[in-house]
């Protein structure tokens, strides 16, 4: 006689169920923990893009932030959104400086010398992160870790 017993399928299936589980939950902590990475990545490269246009341009060029939409902009320009399980805290460039409306928070200014002012702006994942400032000098992008506050 050949074949499977219904036993055996019904051991099989189980084994694949739970496989099937602890493969789900692993991988959506993978695609969290890329989410972050990738956000990393892309928010570094938009500052230095926005630092070199403003040396070429001769300008002084925002970054400002959206909290409501998660969006970074450049020159109110939208640049990148935010994933949502990403937290982000920041400080403003210029604390009595007024925002248009709609125009988000300032954040970083690169000016057309090469100087920069500043806050900073932190994406952490699971209460660490990083954290990116700028350089008033030089205008260059640091880049270190960072802790939740409290």
């Amino acid at each position: 006689m050949r074949g499977f017993t219904l036993l055996e399928l019904l051991v099989v299936l189980v084994v694949a169920g739970i496989a099937a589980s602890v493969v789900g939950v692993g991988g959506q902590s993978y695609l969290d923990r890329s989410r972050y990475h990738q956000a990393v990545r892309d928010i570094g490269s938009e500052l230095r893009q926005a630092r070199a246009l403003s040396l070429q341009e001769g300008r002084s060029v925002a970054i400002t932030y959206r909290p409501e939409l998660r969006k970074l902009m450049v020159d109110d320009r939208p640049a990148l959104d935010l994933p949502e399980a990403l937290g982000v805290q920041w400080d403003v460039a210029e604390p009595n400086a007024k925002a248009a409306s709609g125009a988000g928070i300032p954040i970083f200014i690169f000016n057309a010398d090469g100087g920069a002012r500043g806050g900073r702006l932190a994406v952490l994942r699971g209460g660490q992160g990083v954290v990116f400032k700028v350089n008033w000098l030089l205008g260059t992008i640091e880049q270190s870790v960072a802790v939740a506050a409290p």
